[in-house]
């Protein structure tokens, strides 16, 4: 592995798959993506190809290494090298007037490198702090699989360092569509991307407007009961619950009966970030939160990510407090 990586101990799979995360400079971590190339797809090296369908064949990285079959596709699908996306986010992150020198980069992959995750935080100019003084990091995140079962998603979220919390909050998702007989449209990445961080930057009055915005605590059973239940289930209906009550994590008791705000549960540490209770919606958007990123499924994780906006709207909440 080269020297200048970091593993990283986020722990995470994707389709069942072990996903490996790593941090380094921006060469550093495009070394650890694959290419790709379709092959025909056939049962020997003198059997008839399929006409249908193609291999998606992974590339070797290293001189011991031997080609590695990761997938099969149809003809009409058009292949995104993990490389390409990421050179492009980037792209589009210099286009819109960001220093490529204050950039930092995260890349996270499958077993077979079939998925690729990747990251590149942006400036401590872009980050925020909120009423405790934590720091919100902007990142823009990318989500490629190349043996066709997902479609590339280019998105920013907020990362909020003391509790390793993700969430999505605006309109800036990407989602980069296979259209039959034209080339898959990677052009237009890096212009899309400075509109999308103009919508990003918007977030910043979103998560503003959470701090002022008061709850009543004796509306959190009805609202975890109802919405989160539905959205989540009750696991992790109560979990987001007891941490806005107590700023505890729980474990539920699984076959007990009752609603999420009911259940039995076993007390488990305090949340780091957390209040002892839960007085606005940016304390409750902290908690949904915290619950989202633990998921250990990717596309579980980033579904719930992307829930917590409309989550809050189902959360009644008093007058906006006033900044003093």
């Amino acid at each position: 592995m080269n020297a200048a990586l970091q593993i990283l101990p986020e722990t995470l799979r994707w389709r069942s798959r072990e996903v490996r995360y790593y941090e380094g400079g921006w060469d550093d971590v495009l070394s650890v993506l694959p290419d790709f190339e379709t092959v025909p797809f056939r049962a020997g090296p003198e059997e008839p190809s399929n006409p249908f369908l193609l291999t998606v064949v992974r590339k070797p990285l290293t001189a011991v290494e031997r080609p590695m079959p990761v997938g099969v596709v149809s003809h009409r699908y058009s292949l995104i090298q993990h490389r390409d996306v990421a050179m492009r986010c980037r792209e589009g992150l210099v286009h819109a007037g960001v220093d490529p020198d204050d950039l930092r980069y995260e890349v996270g992959v499958s077993q077979l490198g079939e998925w690729m995750n990747f990251r590149i935080y942006l400036p401590d100019n872009y980050s925020l702090r909120d009423s405790q003084e934590e720091v919100i990091d902007l990142r823009l995140e990318c989500f490629n699989a190349v043996d066709g079962t997902s479609r590339l998603i280019v998105l920013f979220g907020w990362y909020r360092l003391v509790c390793a919390n993700g969430m999505v909050i605006g309109e800036s998702r990407i989602e980069i569509r296979e259209r039959h007989g034209q080339p898959l449209e990677m052009d237009s990445i890096p212009k899309r991307i400075a509109s999308s961080l103009d919508a990003a930057q918007a977030d910043r009055q979103r998560l503003e407007e959470w701090e002022r915005e008061l709850i009543d605590i004796k509306d959190l059973a009805p609202w975890v009961d109802g919405s989160v239940t539905e959205f989540w289930g009750k696991k992790a209906a109560a979990r987001v619950f007891h941490i806005c009550r107590t700023g505890r994590d729980v474990e539920i008791e699984t076959f007990a009966r009752g609603a999420a705000s009911e259940k039995p549960v076993r007390w488990r540490r305090p949340v780091a970030g957390s209040p002892s209770q839960a007085g606005t919606k940016y304390d409750v958007a902290q908690a949904l939160s915290f619950v989202a990123t633990r998921r250990n499924d990717a596309d579980e994780r980033l579904g719930r990510q992307a829930d917590i906006p409309v989550l809050l709207q189902q959360l009644p909440s008093q007058p906006v407090r006033r900044r003093p």
